[in-house]
């Protein structure tokens, strides 16, 4: 049986006829039968008979795998297409082409392509593809190398889609960009038996120059929002802070508590260090008095320590 072999993406065998098979039988039989009789042993022609028998008789057979079609030509012309298991051939007549159906992934490159805003871009993709069954022979007889042609319509789909593309589509919008690629393959490799599973973009690349600009526009972006935010919140906290304005102006008595405990809450956090009051904040909580005002300091600060002492202790407690 003679083979041949190409090799590009994928194995496809061409086995012709298996002639070599006939004649390595009809070989031995005329070699065994000859030295049978030289050597007078019906036994060893026998034995030689039923080899060379064996061996053309295989010429006619062959086995084809789960995965694999076969595809038959009969002097040239296509015959019939046979699935896995026990097939016949006829020897020196038949040209038998074999393929695999498996389900194939395949990578490709669109290198330094422009996109619709020109940009620079280099992306890698995969293809998944398989060969349809009962389709065998359109890969095999529609085109010479179904292979290397898929190859190059991929590649060729992705830089056309690329140029018609924004760049950030291609980020933000990958699984439609996918799809649309996956969708014109498809169409192209129809007539060739070939069924396209997926296309996937694993990779954009872009220049470093690029890839740093982007980085300070997007750092730009985050303090700009960062501002807004602040900005917000500063509003907000205005607007609390005029609310409570109307609540003092309507309640004077409010204000003079809220101010004692600002007072009280300034000694607590100070210890022992002396605090500058202003006069007149004394005055509007009814501290004119120095005495009374000496006397409600030392209060405040009594019961400061005394908060702080209880803190301690309960710190050595636990």
């Amino acid at each position: 049986m003679s083979t041949r072999t190409f090799f590009n993406f994928d194995r496809l065998v061409s086995q012709k006829g298996s002639g070599a098979h006939v004649v390595a039988g009809v070989i031995v039989l005329v070699v065994g039968l000859a030295v049978a009789s030289a050597v007078g042993s019906v036994e060893l022609a026998y034995a030689v008979t039923a080899i060379g028998i064996a061996v053309i008789i295989s010429a006619f057979l062959m086995i084809i795998k789960q995965y694999e079609r076969a595809v038959i030509l009969r002097l040239g012309r296509f015959h019939k297409q046979v699935g896995p298991g026990v097939q016949t051939r006829i020897p020196f007549v038949d040209n038998v082409l074999v393929i695999d159906i498996r389900e194939k992934v395949r990578e490709f490159t669109a290198e330094r392509m422009l996109t619709k805003d020109n940009v620079p871009v280099t992306i890698d993709a995969i293809l998944r593809y398989r060969i349809i069954e009962d389709r065998a022979r359109d890969a095999i007889l529609n085109v010479e190398n179904f292979n290397d042609m898929i190859q190059q319509v991929s590649q060729t789909t992705l830089r056309n889609n690329i140029g018609a593309s924004q760049f950030q589509d291609i980020l933000s919008k990958r699984e439609d960009v996918n799809k649309h690629i996956k969708e014109v393959i498809a169409e192209e490799s129809r007539s060739w038996g070939i069924e396209v599973r997926g296309v996937e973009i694993r990779q954009v690349a872009i220049p470093k120059e690029l890839e740093d600009a982007m980085s300070m526009q997007a750092q730009a972006e985050r303090e700009k929002n960062a501002r807004v935010t602040y900005g917000e919140s500063e509003v907000l906290v205005a607007k609390q802070f005029e609310e409570a304005a109307r609540v003092y102006t309507d309640n004077p008595v409010a204000y003079a508590l809220r101010q004692s405990n600002m007072l009280y809450e300034s000694i607590k956090v100070q210890g022992n260090t002396i605090v500058m009051v202003p006069s007149e904040s004394l005055n509007s909580i009814g501290f004119g008095n120095l005495a009374l005002t000496e006397a409600y300091l030392e209060n405040v600060k009594n019961a400061a320590a005394k908060s702080a002492e209880k803190g301690r202790g309960e710190e050595k407690k636990s």
